[in-house]
């Protein structure tokens, strides 16, 4: 496909479903065409599809694709858009995940360019599972070259449909005989223990495991033995069938969910309680912070996390950075049975830098942006690190005073040495150092964790 010279052929994906949506798509398409040092190439008809996530009872969308030869950088050309969303009435600090929205203008591919930034990923990390977007793309650009590989959009399209669709098995016992059968092959198999109310944190540790054996399986179990309020268990956001769905678009196998008698048969007593001699007691890790601020939670982590070890049997199993302390129990129980593998990945987080959560979805949307200081307090604190501070006393006082000023219940301030867990914070100067956070914001529970002595902006 020719350019001008100095012209990069950049993908948008339009969509709306709120309002005068063909109207609004429309002047939003118009909108792209007169962009600065920006010619439009090509619209693709509106394609009505159902929403994905978010909210329940949303109205459907519209989406379709315009194909841009443009000469703005890609930061530049980001910010025109949102100006335009903007200018269509959406604010996307203040709104749910998946919801409702009037304008949505998201940057696909820009040339051959890859990018991993705070507020741009290109190409779009969720392009290849989305049949909404690929569908009226490759009406306008089927030959279009997505990087890092190359494919071109039919082909990202074909895959997508030819995918065999999702397992889900609704006991455990089920679950365990395709992971059985599955091994039996001699296939490797990946897994991602959740608690559902899926976002694109969890998402990114699907693709990871997908990538890295054979096929992946999920978990979806809100584990009662693991939260010490019951208002909190009561309130952790469910919504099953959205996460299918969400899982089936990131190329999972197979997902299974459960009740506790489902996962722990015949060891219920009367009450529904788990006898005691089935209870894995966590090693040296859950002592302190976590452990001490929510005593039983790691007991609830690591017996859930045994039981699922021994229904999967999995070659690797994936968890995200943001439970930072969680790994390291999880890590220790590994250590104790031998086995799987366990992959610690980054924390996937907002443009705002708010680490991603199913508890997010609790703020209220004042709160959702106060809690940008969490990860700001977090960089304060690698700042000082690479200004020569090591002393921990000095490094949380960093963290305290970022927090000052924001609304928030602060319940710890930490640091710790990340390959000599201890009880008790460090009074030595640190050769590396993790920094963790928790507070109570908006009456939602939130952690954080940042290594301050490795790279990163």
């Amino acid at each position: 496909m020719k350019q001008a010279s100095g012209a990069v052929l950049a993908a948008i994906g339009l969509g709306s479903n709120l309002g005068e949506r063909r109207a609004t798509l429309e002047r939003a398409a118009a909108a792209l065409a007169a962009l600065p040092r920006t010619r439009r190439v090509a619209l693709s008809q509106w394609y009505e599809t159902a929403p994905v996530g978010g909210p329940p009872g949303q109205p459907s969308f519209l989406n379709g694709a315009a194909l841009l030869e443009t000469a703005l950088t890609p930061r530049e050309l980001l910010a025109e858009l949102q100006a335009l969303e903007r200018a269509a009435g959406r604010d996307r600090a203040r709104e749910a995940r998946h919801g409702p929205r009037t304008l949505d203008l998201d940057l696909l591919v820009y040339g051959q360019v890859q990018l991993g930034e705070p507020g741009l990923t290109l190409p779009h990390p969720r392009l290849a599972e989305r049949r909404f977007v690929l569908e009226p793309l490759c009406e306008i650009a089927p030959e279009l070259l997505v990087p890092p590989d190359g494919r071109r959009v039919r082909e990202l399209l074909a895959e997508l449909a030819a995918r065999a669709p999702i397992l889900r098995f609704e006991a455990p016992a089920e679950a365990s005989a395709w992971c059985r059968a599955w091994r039996a092959s001699g296939k490797s198999l990946g897994f991602v223990p959740t608690m559902g109310a899926l976002h694109e944190g969890h998402l990114a540790l699907v693709r990871r495991a997908r990538a890295e054996n054979d096929a992946a399986c999920v978990s979806v179990f809100v584990n009662p033995l693991q939260f010490n309020e019951r208002r909190d268990f009561e309130r952790y956001p469910r919504d099953f069938e959205a996460d299918v769905r969400l899982l089936e678009r990131a190329g999972c196998a197979m997902v299974f969910t459960g009740t506790l008698a489902g996962f722990f048969p015949r060891e219920l007593d009367a009450r529904g309680a788990l006898a005691p001699a089935a209870w894995i007691e966590p090693g040296p890790s859950a002592l302190g912070l976590e452990g001490d601020l929510r005593p039983g939670h790691f007991r609830g982590v690591a017996t859930i996390v045994a039981r699922l070890f021994e229904l999967v049997q999995p070659t690797r199993a994936y968890f995200g950075a943001k439970d930072y302390q969680q790994t390291l129990v999880v890590r220790d129980l590994v250590r104790a049975r031998g086995g799987p593998e366990i992959v610690v990945c980054p924390t996937e987080r907002e443009s705002s830098g708010l680490a991603r959560s199913s508890r997010n979805e609790l703020l209220a949307p004042a709160a959702r942006h106060e809690a940008r200081a969490l990860h700001q307090a977090l960089l304060a604190a690698r700042a000082a690190w690479r200004a020569g501070e090591r002393r921990p006393a000095e490094l949380e006082r960093c963290l305290r005073s970022a927090l000052a000023g924001v609304p928030l219940e602060l319940e710890y301030a930490a640091l710790r040495d990340p390959e000599a867990w201890t009880r008790a914070a460090p009074t030595a100067p640190l050769e590396r150092a993790t920094a963790l956070l928790a507070v109570r914001l908006g009456g939602v529970r939130l952690i954080d964790n940042l290594r301050l002595d490795e790279g990163g902006p």
